[in-house]
């Protein structure tokens, strides 16, 4: 089976580099023999890679690779200094992108620990933290309330009581006739 023209000149770079397959390459080449086009084509690509090939050749005769690959070599084996290792694990998180998101998440997780109390009483500074407790009153015409709270023991104290000092003031305040402080 003969190849068209368009399928050889797809094929012309792959058969230059030898990496057609047996017969496909035994087809291309008797297609380029038969075919005035198609082996300009080839004559075309065989003089780029020439080409191609001398001018790599020539640059990099210039260029000394045994102590290049030494210094790689090099590289690769020494033992870089604990800071020079940490500078490069913490340098990534200093980029821009990363370090706007350090922000929010500070916030985040500062918001968190002083809530923890809220939902762990006595977590903040573990057994050793001082007692706190807080008292709060109402008055009203004489009868108060009184409630404590105390939070290491979980301990809520509520008073009813009636206050006899307001009726002993309003008894001395209506005997008394002096209008001056």
């Amino acid at each position: 089976m003969m190849m068209d023209c368009e399928n050889v000149r797809k094929s012309l770079g792959a058969f230059l580099d030898e990496e057609l397959n047996g017969s496909e390459a035994e087809r291309v080449r008797m297609h380029v023999q038969g075919c005035p086009s198609c082996l300009a084509e080839k004559e075309q690509l065989e003089w780029l890679q020439a080409s191609l090939k001398g001018v790599l050749e020539g640059r990099a005769s210039g260029v000394a690779f045994g102590p290049f690959w030494d210094g790689v070599r090099r590289r690769i084996l020494e033992k870089k200094s604990w800071t020079a290792r940490l500078w490069d694990w913490v340098r990534p998180a200093l980029y821009p992108e990363r370090l706007a998101w350090a922000i929010p998440v500070a916030i985040v997780l500062l918001l968190g620990i002083v809530s923890l109390e809220q939902f762990f009483p006595g977590w903040r500074w573990g057994s050793n933290r001082g007692n706190t407790t807080a008292v709060d009153s109402v008055d009203g015409h004489g009868f108060n309330v009184a409630v404590f709270r105390e939070s290491k023991t979980k301990t809520t104290v509520i008073w009813l009581f009636e206050n006899q000092e307001e009726e002993d003031e309003s008894a001395a305040e209506s005997a008394s006739t002096d209008t001056s402080f």
